[in-house]
């Protein structure tokens, strides 16, 4: 068996705390040190027994470093994500890969030129029930994919927002929910041409949004709509329906649906609809219900491939160009909330 890698957390924010979690139980790596000036960052030092720094630079310095998940605010991803890649230590960096655009493009100029992995962390690529459905999608056993829908619809508590950043510009659903999934439907379903966006703030009323459509069309042809709102009780959400983080009481439902000309999906209930002889809404529909269970271990998953791309086994699954096209997209969906046009990607 291979050594472990060491891996330094830095931020130890919601996701850097989940981060941590992860690597304990991952077979392939080793929680090296944390980076953060927080009183909880002292805690997590004493409670593992290792390191604490107070920046960037005192990591740097430090010894029998493999790797680094930056899970820092997104205005910082550049600054400090660059300083690992040119010391030539893979970065697994947390979404989005920056705030901007232009900021994302310096990232991954900084990775190439160093010759050094960068993953980005929508983790959900590395759920095995999204595999199972990446897999189906691609041996072609729904035909021809002509469309899909995604729903996230969840209620967020009024505590939530007592935190001031969570009703300003990228606190609502759109920047926190969202992004995870136009990520997962452009690694389902490939490259997107346009969109068009309507949000509203009328329920909370808040400055940002909290309830959003948006219509999506795909290279291949293929249209998507996904409705997304934090004020509704509802059981249809990826995080409500995956199983992948045990904060959420899951429930039986799915909240994605894909269709083509020779059957449909749903997961992440995994139920597969198709007709055994002709296609016609006259004959008797079936279902195939996979029997696979939930995947709660999809983070260690990810710290799994990530010391898996590290010693150079494999290469990163979600690289700094997939982080690159979801803020673009993300950026296309801002543009036309705010102009009520279809805007090109």
């Amino acid at each position: 068996m291979r050594k472990k890698i060491n891996i330094s957390i830095v931020g130890t924010g919601l996701m850097g705390l989940q981060h941590i979690k992860a690597i304990k139980k991952s077979k392939k790596a080793n929680l090296h040190s944390i980076v953060d000036i927080s009183n909880n960052a002292k805690k997590l030092s004493k409670k593992y027994k290792i390191p604490l720094f107070s920046n960037v630079s005192e990591l740097l310095n430090s010894n029998k470093l493999d790797a680094v998940i930056v899970a820092t605010p997104n205005q910082l991803h550049e600054k400090h994500t660059v300083s690992f890649l040119k010391n030539k230590i893979p970065v697994l960096l947390e979404k989005p890969i920056s705030d901007n655009i232009q900021s994302a493009k310096k990232i991954i100029v900084s990775a190439n030129k160093n010759k050094t992995p960068l993953l980005i962390g929508y983790h959900r690529r590395h759920n095995s029930i999204v595999s199972i459905v990446k897999n189906i999608i691609n041996k072609g056993k729904l035909g021809k994919v002509v469309s899909a829908n995604v729903l996230c619809w969840l209620y967020k508590h009024k505590n939530y927002y007592k935190e001031n950043w969570r009703v300003s510009k990228g606190g609502g659903p759109l920047g926190i929910n969202l992004v995870h999934d136009i990520d997962m439907i452009c690694y389902l379903l490939g490259s997107i041409k346009y969109v068009q966006a309507f949000t509203s703030n009328k329920t909370r009323k808040f400055k940002v949004e909290d309830t959003a459509t948006i219509s999506l069309i795909f290279n291949s042809g293929a249209l998507c709509s996904l409705n997304l709102s934090d004020t509704i009780v509802a059981p249809w959400s990826y995080e409500l329906t995956a199983g992948e983080n045990p904060v959420y009481p899951i429930t039986d439902q799915s909240a994605y649906m894909i269709g083509g000309t020779k059957g449909s999906l749903q997961f992440p209930n995994l139920k597969f609809w198709f007709y055994k002889k002709e296609r016609s809404w006259w004959n008797k529909i079936f279902v195939h219900k996979n029997k696979n269970k939930k995947d709660d271990n999809t983070l260690v998953n990810q710290i799994d491939h990530f010391a898996d791309v590290v010693v150079k086994k494999v290469k990163p699954k979600v690289n700094g160009n997939d982080g690159l096209i979801s803020l673009k997209i993300f950026a296309a969906i801002t543009k036309s909330a705010k102009t009520g046009k279809k805007v090109r990607v």
